[in-house]
């Protein structure tokens, strides 16, 4: 979502009650202050609480939306926080194995928490369970995408090694990336899983159930 564009009177977005992409109003806005605890930000950071009213359930949404000084000294809007109903950690299909499942929901967490340096650490963790998922034994992450390169292909080789550095970067040298950075990589991964692990195991479920068909029909006309 972008932080500038819920200024609006109107917006559109998926809906966390009813899951339809849908429009919703604006009900109210208002100025926290002082800035409640728990946020990790000074006291005399600029918050602004906004409801909004699902225009399909009529449900209500609460945001935080944050505000920071540009170089002119001026607040702009830099991210929103969902205030209520807490957001649904980000989760891999059942076919993805439960070691990259695991790794990828707690960085999910992380990232739904705004710790995004954590959230960083648990989606390369995430990658490299997924390496040794696919048969890598090199003795460091860069070499163990390098060695799935001639099986996976160069795109799928380059989002992963995206995942590493954003872990990488967090960790070893205390990058801070936006939640829009964290984000995507996050669904980089999704769609790498979906590649991988989904849509084979698809593959596989329609295949059986044409065989079932034949074998069904078969079995009819020799009656």
């Amino acid at each position: 979502m972008n932080p500038i564009e819920i200024r609006d009177h109107r917006r559109t977005d998926t809906c966390p009650h009813c899951k339809i992409a849908t429009a919703f109003h604006a009900v109210s806005r208002s100025q926290l202050s002082p800035l409640p605890s728990g946020f990790g930000l000074s006291q005399d950071r600029e918050v602004e609480l906004q409801v909004w009213q699902c225009m399909h359930c009529d449900k209500p949404v609460l945001d935080l939306l944050f505000f920071a000084p540009d170089e002119n000294g001026n607040n702009i809007p830099v991210s929103v926080q969902r205030g209520w109903p807490p957001r649904e950690p980000r989760e891999l299909a059942p076919e993805v194995p439960e070691t990259v499942r695991d790794r990828f929901s707690e960085g999910s967490r992380c990232e739904n928490a705004q710790a995004y340096r954590g959230a960083a650490a648990m989606y390369r963790a995430a990658v490299e369970e997924l390496c040794k998922d696919r048969g890598a034994t090199a003795n460091n992450l860069y070499n163990k995408i390098e060695g799935l390169r001639s099986d996976l292909g160069d795109d799928l080789v380059t989002d992963l090694h995206e995942a590493r550095m954003l872990g990488n970067d967090s960790v070893h040298d205390g990058i801070v990336y936006s939640a829009e950075e964290v984000a995507n990589v996050a669904e980089l991964i999704v769609e790498m899983t979906k590649l991988l692990y989904v849509l084979p195991a698809e593959k596989a479920r329609m295949r059986e159930a044409r065989q079932q068909r034949r074998d069904a029909a078969k079995n009819a006309a020799t009656l």
